[in-house]
């Protein structure tokens, strides 16, 4: 026995930042065939262009930069200007560039901060901010990454800016509950939104990793925009503040293989388990 979720959000305007591919892609496509009015944004204007290009009525895209006050506020007022309302926003833009901690240039640094830290606060901001004039509550999506919760090498601009992105939006979530805008975090495993063909290099790593996985497989970009429309919708009403992922549990473990082996003695008298004597 199966059973298929759906989501509706007529009558209902969300903003995707991060829309020119992957991930953003998906969850702009997810949006407009549940119903929703879309604002697509991003830096890459080519890329949005094809996002939007299957969908002829209810997406419109704006270029901007979400880590500067104009473009954040460009953004928001694109979607209360052509659809008279926001009741969602998606903050999924990021970037990740990785490099050793002792060849980390302090310029690239503040770039990653810039677009992953300060681009979802001034986007948080601008958003709740037409949410609470509307008068209708709203939803806030914010994103994180496994990276956050473990250390790895070449990750520490990147991994760290998403840990401070989950803080603040334990922040955002106490502070904007009385206006009933709900603020979660969603962070993501390994997704595969990788470019294709895969350099050589990272297509040797991910050969390494992908077996380790619990799942044995990356995630797709629609299971995580499946997420987003559940934290978007009614069924979500008493979700706040939350940090929840979307890894397959690779956060939790390894790929487990083989049989569950008990050896140790000690705690025989716990079990009651007898032993053949050697």
């Amino acid at each position: 026995m199966t059973a298929e979720v759906q989501f509706r959000f007529d009558g209902k305007v969300a903003i995707v930042t991060g829309a020119a591919r992957g991930v953003g892609r998906e969850i702009v496509r997810a949006f407009v065939e549940a119903g929703a009015r879309v604002v697509a944004a991003d830096r890459d204007g080519d890329g949005l262009a094809e996002t939007c290009a299957p969908h002829r009525d209810g997406v419109t895209s704006i270029v901007a930069d979400i880590s500067t006050g104009e473009g954040a506020n460009a953004i928001v007022d694109r979607a209360t200007r052509t659809f008279g309302r926001l009741d969602i926003c998606v903050n999924n833009a990021a970037v990740a560039p990785h490099a050793a901690l002792l060849d980390e240039r302090a310029e690239v640094w503040d770039r990653v901060y810039a677009v992953n830290c300060r681009g979802t606060f001034l986007m948080t901001q601008a958003a709740a901010r037409a949410m609470i004039a509307g008068g209708r509550g709203g939803r806030i999506i914010n994103f994180s990454s496994g990276a956050a919760q473990r250390g790895a090498a070449g990750g520490a601009a990147y991994a760290s800016s998403r840990a401070a992105t989950e803080t603040f939006s334990r922040v955002a979530a106490v502070e904007l509950a009385p206006h009933d805008i709900l603020v979660n975090t969603i962070s993501p495993g390994l997704i595969d939104t990788q470019p294709k063909p895969l350099p050589t290099e990272m297509a040797k790593r991910l050969a390494a990793r992908i077996p380790n996985l619990p799942l044995a497989r990356p995630g797709r970009p629609d299971e995580v925009a499946q997420l987003v429309l559940f934290l978007a919708s009614d069924a979500s009403s008493y979700i706040s503040g939350a940090v929840i992922s979307i890894d397959g549990a690779s956060g939790a473990g390894s790929r487990f293989s083989g049989a569950v082996v008990d050896d140790d003695i000690r705690y025989d008298w716990v079990t009651r388990r007898t032993r053949a004597s050697s």
